[in-house]
């Protein structure tokens, strides 16, 4: 059978006018010891990588259905929220893993592509992911003492940058869990139910008041609108006792032109967040451009289409400079 087994290997080799040797086509198995993957470049360092791509993939396959698992079973309170959460990250989380320790078992050539087959030592992996979970956990607990002082809108922006920090957390005891690692597995998933829970409560205690001239109004409604879809609140008066009120400032200069029967509008908006103290926080200029058949105005309006496309792009948080 094994015979059979190889000539038909070199048979579909053969047809398909590839030169891939028996253990590309059919390499080991993963061990006790090592993770296998085999892969195919332009370069060396590129058949390396998409050897390393074709591990993480097999790892997603295995993680994602054990996380699926666990959130089938999990039916009730934060242990529900937690691996529904994780579900959703893992698949994308475990094609970013690097692995730090591999070796090249076997290497071959099939027409000028390099083509390998690598091997990860897997103890060597998960002390390597304990490490990176441990400074995970540092920074975690470190962020509450420090964001502390802070203003609002700060406080959410160290939180934010947090976020991928804490996914890959969330995709390590993951990992680890499938493969029986020993680790403080509570305490990691309670310090991440924590994490989320306070950028919650940051979130919440939001407020934004914005005030905008004649020529940014359509600009204004667009962050209104997408702010809105974020559940941040919108204050339509400005209190000032309220700390947690920010002050969202846009004024525009537009210039208005004729361009072979067209109207143009070139509009700079001046954007400033301020804290309800007077503090400026950021202040950054957007050029939006429009033009219309019609008149000044109806390119002003299109103008003013073009800054929403930019904040739709970018997102919110991201077109304000908050991730």
């Amino acid at each position: 059978m094994k015979i059979l087994g190889l000539v038909m290997v070199m048979v579909l080799g053969v047809f398909a006018g590839e030169n891939f040797p028996a253990w590309y086509l059919n390499p080991p198995s993963d061990d006790e010891t090592y993770f296998y993957g085999v892969g195919e470049g332009e370069t060396l360092r590129q058949a390396k990588d998409d050897a390393l791509r074709d591990i993480a993939s097999r790892l997603s396959i295995t993680i994602s259905s054990k996380v699926s698992k666990n959130s089938t079973q999990s039916t009730s309170g934060n242990s529900s929220l937690y691996h529904q959460d994780v579900k959703v990250n893992v698949e994308s989380e475990i094609k970013k893993i690097v692995f730090n320790s591999f070796e090249v078992v076997s290497g071959a050539q099939n027409g000028t592509k390099p083509i390998v087959l690598i091997k990860v030592d897997k103890e060597k992996f998960f002390n390597n992911q304990l490490e990176i979970l441990d400074d995970i956990r540092s920074k975690l607990n470190h962020i509450q003492t420090e964001s502390a002082d802070r203003g609002i809108l700060e406080q959410y922006a160290m939180f934010q940058e947090l976020v991928p920090e804490a996914d890959k957390a969330k995709t390590i005891v993951s990992v680890l869990s499938t493969y029986a690692i020993p680790f403080q597995r509570d305490g990691v998933q309670q310090e991440l139910a924590d994490f989320q829970h306070l950028r919650g409560g940051i979130l919440s205690k939001i407020e934004f008041y914005i005030t905008a001239d004649n020529d940014s109004r359509y600009n204004a409604d667009t962050l209104k609108e997408a702010l809105g879809k974020e559940k941040i609140k919108i204050a339509r008066f400005l209190n000032p006792k309220n700390s947690n009120v920010v002050i969202l400032n846009l004024e525009s200069e537009t210039v208005n032109k004729q361009v072979y029967g067209f109207s143009m509008a070139v509009v700079r908006t001046a954007v400033t967040l301020k804290s309800n103290e007077g503090n400026i926080l950021s202040s950054f200029v957007v050029e939006s451009k429009g033009s219309s058949t019609l008149n000044a105005g109806a390119a002003l309006k299109n103008a003013g289409a073009n800054f929403k496309k930019e904040v739709m792009k970018k997102g919110v948080w991201g077109f304000l400079g908050i991730e």
